[in-house]
């Protein structure tokens, strides 16, 4: 898959590259009188950085397709335990909270 990706990306570099080097683009056409004859002036394409563009869009597909293949060992999360659910007894009243409010003894923890 990683080599079909550097190929697409390298032909497609490639191909927007190519034809951008390949045009001329003048910007000035002056007759000189003197005997110079017809002149242009002005830049050719994408002469400054159009060759860097297209390096380093080879350089770094190819890169891209020739890294190892590194994957994460997947974690697993355990949940917590669900405490145990309780109630509130009062021995002094025979009752539970909340229909007991107060309790002259202490509360005893009933697991239901």
């Amino acid at each position: 898959m990683k080599s079909h990706f550097a190929a697409v990306l390298t032909a497609a570099a490639l191909a927007c590259a190519i034809p951008a080097q390949a045009q001329t683009v003048i910007t000035q056409v002056n007759f000189r009188a003197g005997g110079g004859g017809w002149h242009h002036g002005g830049h050719h394409g994408y002469g400054r950085w159009g060759a860097p563009l297209l390096g380093a869009a080879v350089i770094g597909g190819l890169v891209y397709a020739n890294r190892p293949q590194v994957y994460a060992e997947p974690v697993y999360i355990n949940a917590p335990p669900t405490p145990p659910r309780v109630a509130y007894f009062c021995s002094a009243y025979q009752q539970y909270y909340p229909s007991v409010a107060t309790c002259p003894v202490p509360w005893q923890m009933v697991s239901y």
